[in-house]
C-alpha cells in the first residue's frame, strides 16, 4: 500500500489537491482528512495522539477495503507536532509514507484564506496559522511544492508526475 502525506499551512490547497489527486489512479484510493475540526483549537500531544490514533484505527479499514493508496492530508509538521505521532501510527502499520509538502508563501496563503467562501467562520484561526508554511521544509524527507503561482490542477499534475516516476504506468492514469 503506498500512503502519501500532503501537508503544508491552512490555505495552501492541501484539501482539494488530496481530492482531485485521487482521479490521477488506476488503483483503489482513499482520501484521509487528518485535520481534526475540534473546538476551541488547542492543539498539544493530546490532540496530536488522536489524530495519530484516528488514522491508526481508519488505515486498515481501507486496507481491508482494497485500497492500494491512501492520502492523508492536513497540517503534519514536525518538531514536537503531529508529524512524529502520526508517522510512527504509519510505521507501526507496515508503510512507509511519501510526504509531498505544499508551499505558498503567508501573502499567499492570507489571499487564499480570505477567498476561501466555504469556512468564512474560520478565517481568524487559519489566517493566524499562516506562519507555519516556513516550517514545511523541515519536515523530513519532504518533497516541496511551490504553489503561490500554481493552481490545484498544476500542483496535481505535478505530485501525479513524481508518482508515476516512483510506481510506474499501472498504478497512474497516463
Amino acid at each position: 500500500m503506498r500512503v502519501l502525506v500532503i501537508t503544508g499551512a491552512p490555505g495552501v490547497g492541501k484539501t482539494h489537491v488530496a481530492q482531485r489527486l485521487v482521479s490521477c489512479y488506476r488503483v483503489p484510493v482513499a482520501v484521509l482528512d487528518c485535520d481534526p475540526f475540534v473546538h476551541p483549537w488547542e492543539s498539544g500531544e493530546p490532540l496530536y495522539r488522536l489524530m495519530a490514533a484516528e488514522l491508526g484505527a481508519r488505515i486498515p479499514a481501507y486496507r481491508e477495503w482494497g485500497a492500494r493508496v491512501i492520502v492523508v492530508h492536513g497540517v503534519i509538521l514536525a518538531g514536537g507536532r503531529t508529524y512524529e505521532p502520526v508517522l510512527e501510527v504509519l510505521c507501526a502499520l507496515g508503510t512507509t509514507p511519501v510526504v509531498y509538502g505544499l508551499c505558498a508563501g503567508p501573502d499567499a496563503l492570507a489571499d487564499r484564506i480570505r477567498q476561501d467562501h466555504a469556512a468564512p467562520h474560520l478565517v481568524t484561526g487559519r489566517l493566524a496559522l499562516t506562519h507555519l508554511d516556513q516550517d514545511v521544509p523541515e519536515v523530513p524527507g519532504v518533497r516541496l511544492i511551490e504553489t503561490t503561482h500554481r493552481d490545484e490542477q498544476a500542483v496535481v499534475t505535478e505530485i501525479a508526475r513524481q508518482e508515476l516516476a516512483d510506481l510506474g504506468p499501472g498504478w497512474l492514469v497516463g
